[in-house]
């Protein structure tokens, strides 16, 4: 199968090159800059070409499995409707992000989807689902919460049964990380759980503060079995140097999840480390819990990837508000959303740019609408859809 994109404003790793044509072959691009005198053509009339968006965290598949709480949608379906959704928001690869932590005690959330058994079994109809084909590459990324230790057991069979890519190691007790102030802990248990009194806010509070962990020598265990399996680890909200030589010393860390100061995402990248922030950050102008800004983090060139985390269309609108309001290259900011993250999770031969030999995972946008409209888009080298806005 032969297709041809003329007329293209393509984004390349190092350059922006203009009326420009793109020519795939069975999946792969073939051709930069040439068109083949066969197959379909496609006008792009000037419109961005970019890699397709690759998602390395990202909880919207708890959203669009239980929409409410105690509302469960059947998985395959779900993951059916959510792929529609992010396809036509620029997302070709999709690390789906499964929480295994302990929410009656943390007060987080009011999701039984992240409870026990439920959860595990969810965990393995995603697997299932995922192997069908689709319109995207779906992944899993699994989140493991310190204090869980009830589930070291079941987090140990997904890691030997390797349908997992990633590992990420998280602590949401108040103190430290993403809660390293404690008020705002307290304040995080009323706000999921308005309805707590006093007294029972307080008493939420007290055992988050209190719970018991699973040991370092245990994570350094599982994280060095998950690197044998071929599976990426990453550290969520590490909040000073010395967690960071921790994360990246003794459980293997390659990737520093919204790191919660500048200064610390600043060593992270010293140290080597891929640093991740969040999309939605990015258009709100600040973090939603009082953290880093990414704006600032991707302005001072310690953090080197962005996310949705639980906004899909927050990706592509974020690598033009970056572009636009920061007059950041263009490639410089799509490389946050396709090739930056690739390479994070050991992809990047396959996909993340476009270049002679990739899978062609590719979108086309028309930037000179307020919303950066996206007009096609491209999976494995087949058109997956097209939206039409005149």
């Amino acid at each position: 199968m032969v297709l041809n994109i003329k007329n293209a404003t393509i984004v390349l790793p190092d350059e922006v090159i203009n009326n420009a044509s793109i020519t795939i072959v069975d999946g792969k691009i073939d051709k930069i800059d040439g068109c083949l005198d066969e197959g379909t053509v496609i006008d792009a009339k000037g419109a961005y070409l970019l890699p397709g968006m690759i998602d390395i965290h990202s909880d919207h598949i708890e959203q669009a499995i239980e929409p409410r709480p105690g509302s469960l949608m059947e998985t395959e379906f779900a993951i059916s409707v959510q792929e529609k959704q992010l396809i036509n928001s620029g997302i070709t690869t999709m690390y789906h992000s499964m929480s295994m932590w302990r929410p009656v005690i943390s007060g987080l959330s009011r999701k039984t989807l992240r409870e026990g058994e439920l959860l595990e079994k969810v965990i393995k109809e995603i697997i299932a689902a995922v192997k069908a084909p689709r319109l995207i590459d779906h992944k899993l990324h699994i989140r493991f919460d310190i204090t869980n230790i009830e589930a070291l057991d079941p987090l140990m069979g997904i890691l030997k049964d390797g349908e997992i890519s990633l590992l990420s190691f998280m602590d949401h007790t108040p103190g430290q990380g993403q809660y390293r102030d404690v008020e705002k802990a307290r304040a995080s248990i009323k706000a999921y759980n308005p309805h707590l009194s006093e007294e029972e806010t307080e008493k939420r509070f007290n055992e988050r503060m209190n719970v018991d962990k699973v040991t370092n020598a245990k994570l350094a265990e599982i994280a060095e079995f998950a690197v044998s399996k071929g599976i990426s680890i990453a550290s969520h909200d590490d909040d000073s140097v010395e967690k960071v030589d921790f994360v990246k010393n003794e459980l293997k860390a390659t990737i520093s999840e919204f790191p919660v100061e500048l200064e610390v995402a600043r060593y992270a990248t010293k140290a080597g480390m891929a640093t991740l922030g969040g999309a939605a950050n990015v258009l709100m102008g600040k973090s939603h819990s009082g953290n880093l800004s990414a704006i600032e983090g991707v302005l001072d060139n310690c953090i080197s990837m962005l996310c949705s985390d639980y906004y899909p269309p927050a990706m592509l609108k974020a690598v033009f508000k970056l572009h636009r309001d920061f007059n950041l290259p263009l490639h410089q900011c799509v490389k946050l959303v396709s090739s930056a993250p690739a390479k994070a999770v050991g992809i990047d031969g396959e996909v993340g740019s476009i270049e002679v030999g990739k899978k062609a995972d590719l979108i086309m946008v028309d930037a000179s609408c307020k919303y950066t409209n996206i007009t096609n888009v491209i999976t494995n080298g087949k058109i997956a859809s097209t939206l039409n806005y005149s």
